[in-house]
């Protein structure tokens, strides 16, 4: 009866795992040295093709509801012979 679990007759060899400690760990080891520098560096070579369409966004955002309440607004010389 060695088919129990640990007793199987399978044999992993020159197989090494190695682990190390979460608590061995260094969490932020080169996180300002090396991960800002490469964040900033993706972020801007993110942004960079998004700038024509964020402008072109605002631009209508701003554009629109100035020509809106331009459109809106009542002509005076319609009313100037009115009593």
């Amino acid at each position: 009866m060695g088919l129990q679990f640990g007793n199987l007759p399978i044999r992993l060899r020159k197989i090494v795992y190695y682990t190390l400690s979460a608590t061995d760990q260094k969490f932020w080891a080169k996180s300002i040295s090396h991960g800002l520098p490469n964040f900033c560096k993706r972020a801007v070579k993110q942004f960079v093709p998004m700038i024509p369409g964020l402008l072109m966004t605002i631009f209508c955002v701003t554009w629109a509801p100035m020509e809106n309440k331009k459109s809106k607004r009542k002509d005076p010389k319609v009313y100037e012979n009115d009593k």
